[in-house]
């Protein structure tokens, strides 16, 4: 069972394409040799090297190869055709697509894949490499003339390097050209208009020149004409070019014109004038297209611009659109704070028209007890920070103040980096800020109301016990004393069962009052402790406060005068235990309530109706060592 395997795809070049490219190229090269032998000259200028050197750099890479073999099957048929032998055909077509190619290899890297001889610099390595590509290619095809035919070495070499280079020089600029990314189209009838009379003149001027030896001085008229070059486009100037190049080329190998002239009078040898004026036509050439090259640049810079521009302006009038139509008060600020602009929404959320804001520093608008607080938030711009959100009152026109949420981002130039302005945007807050204190001041009341004994209204078993752990570890922080009473109501139980339970509970709410209001410090705190049991904690108190606020506690007790008959004194008693622990020793908090509880076990085992003091020793237990007198 056979597998079809992928087949690695190869690139071929396009034979219309390919065929065209030959076509061209042999044309060109038997016109250079047709003419050359009509005058009895070498050709002045090589074009088809120059357009197949544009061409390869224009096309596919992969189709490098298979237009230099077919070229220089061409080549070397061609000068079979015009008698040359075999191997000096050979070697002539192989130096041709020799220099061709060296062109090539110090173009590319520097071309790139999108050639632009417009760009700034490519025309000046175009020139170095039209002057470096043909030197041993020139020396090889001279020794072999030399060698092969008798001809002379110097002037074979100077015969072919010249025509070579100044092919490079005039025609590959122009091929890049018509093939580059950014060739501006003429689509205006008066642009193309305006090409087609830069070029007429040119040519008229070159054949008026060139055409006569009367008048060497109309020479003169060339330098105005690279001034009307510098203001065509680097196509047009380039057409021109090679057009002038071949005008003054051909008048000079017929022997007419300036150049002419100084050969007619002895002053140049044949091969002299021939060589002047291809060194002119290389620097018309060079001039004409730098010039038209510094110009094109120039639109694109001014294209660039106005796209940047009219960007510019686009994005500015959309944020202006958006600035105001959002409901946002959207600010332009300076780095002294002075607002540059002020987005109309301000003046429906404050009050101030946009014309009363702009100029006005935006912190006279603070409220002054806000202000500390978005000082320290603007430190954090001057530290680095791209972006802030405060809060603030801000003043309204009225004269209130309303809560608003503000975003400030600095606007950085994105060369430097350094801030140039800071854009802020403010929203209207007072609705949130009221729904926010509202919502605080319930959370409050419902945490007062988890820390509340529902029976008694004083604090419950575990506010107490949160209290004793904070008071706990202030003592041990400030070395302080903390004294804790535990309350228990003697004989309860009996009262429940004799008065009923809700007498109980009424008796219960009248102790929790008594006892906290026998409390007179806002550290202090009265909690109930479970069932019949209250605590007291008094934070800084040592062992006598403590049992100066026990008697005072009893004392008040006493005056209730909450009857009790099932007890000997006819009323409600407490017995309390006291238990301090001083700077000295600090052991835990549970060992202070584990001694107040065994205080208040030694009260009631004593009689009831009393206090007792323990204080802890230093292993952390209690001692009771006091006991007051019974009521």
């Amino acid at each position: 069972m056979g597998v079809d395997l992928p087949s690695e795809r190869v690139v071929f070049p396009r034979p219309p394409g390919l065929i065209v490219i030959v076509l061209l190229f042999v044309c060109l090269l038997e016109g250079a040799i047709t003419l050359a032998q009509l005058y009895g000259t070498s050709p002045a200028i090589w074009v088809a090297n120059g357009v197949l050197l544009g061409v390869l750099l224009v096309v596919p890479s992969q189709r490098f190869v298979a237009y230099l073999l077919v070229c220089l099957l061409a080549d070397f048929a061609l000068n079979e055709g015009h008698g040359d032998n075999l191997l000096l055909g050979g070697i002539l077509a192989f130096c041709k697509l020799a220099e061709v190619a060296i062109a090539f290899g110090l173009l590319r890297g520097r071309f790139g894949a999108r050639p632009d001889p417009a760009r700034p610099g490519a025309l000046i390595r175009l020139a170095v490499t039209a002057l470096a590509a043909p030197v041993f290619p020139a020396i090889f095809a001279a020794d072999a003339r030399f060698y092969l035919a008798g001809e002379a070495f110097p002037k074979v070499l100077a015969d072919w390097y010249v025509a070579s280079a100044l092919g490079f020089m005039v025609v590959t600029p122009l091929v890049l050209a018509m093939f580059r990314p950014h060739r501006p189209i003429a689509s205006e009838r008066g642009a193309l208009l305006a090409g087609l009379r830069y070029f007429a003149l040119l040519f008229t001027v070159c054949v008026v020149v060139f055409s006569q030896s009367r008048y060497p001085l109309r020479f003169l008229v060339f330098p105005p004409l690279l001034l009307i070059a510098s203001r065509r486009s680097f196509a047009e100037t380039a057409v021109a070019t090679l057009a002038a190049v071949l005008v003054i080329l051909g008048f000079t190998v017929a022997g007419h014109g300036p150049i002419s002239l100084l050969a007619q009078a002895g002053v140049l040898s044949q091969g002299e004038k021939l060589r002047i004026a291809q060194i002119f036509s290389f620097i018309l050439a060079l001039c004409a297209l730098a010039l038209a090259a510094r110009t094109e640049q120039t639109r694109r810079l001014r294209a660039i611009l106005a796209k940047r521009q009219e960007r510019l302006r686009e994005n500015e009038q959309r944020y202006r659109v958006l600035a105001d139509n959002s409901g946002d008060a959207i600010y332009r600020m300076a780095l002294d704070g002075r607002r540059l602009y002020v987005s109309p929404a301000a003046q429906e959320m404050f009050g101030f028209s946009p014309e009363e804001q702009v100029g006005r520093n935006w912190r006279e608008d603070v409220h002054p007890e806000d202000w500390p607080a978005v000082r320290v938030e603007l430190r954090k711009l001057n530290a680095g920070s791209d972006d802030i959100v405060f809060s603030y009152r801000r003043r309204c026109k009225s004269g209130r103040f309303v809560w608003v949420e503000t975003r400030v981002r600095a606007a950085r130039d994105r060369a430097s980096g350094i801030v140039r302005e800071f854009i802020a945007s403010s929203r209207d807050i007072s609705v949130q800020k009221a729904t926010e204190e509202k919502l605080n001041a319930a959370n409050a009341a419902l945490a007062a109301l988890a820390a509340t004994d529902g029976l008694t209204g004083i604090a419950n078993r575990r506010a107490f016990d949160e209290a004793l752990d904070r008071e706990w570890r202030r003592a041990q922080r400030e070395q302080t004393a903390l004294a804790l009473l535990m309350i228990d109501v003697d004989h309860f139980k009996p009262f429940n069962d004799f008065y009923g339970h809700l007498a109980g509970d009424d008796c219960l709410r009248r102790l929790a009052a008594t006892i906290s209001g026998c409390l007179h410090r806002p550290g202090d705190l009265a909690a109930r402790f479970g069932g019949e049991e209250f605590a007291v904690l008094l934070p800084t108190t040592d062992a006598p406060g403590a049992l100066e606020i026990a008697e005072r506690i009893h004392d008040a007790v006493a005056a209730l005068q909450i009857g009790h008959d099932v007890t000997p004194l006819g009323r409600i008693t407490l017995s309390i235990g006291i238990a301090s622990d001083g700077p000295e020793r600090y052991h835990s908090a549970q060992a202070l309530l584990h001694t107040a509880d065994s205080a208040l076990y030694t009260a009631k085992h004593e009689g009831r109706n009393r206090s007792v003091i323990a204080a802890i020793d230093d292993h952390g237990n209690g001692n009771a060592h006091n006991t007051a007198n019974t009521r």
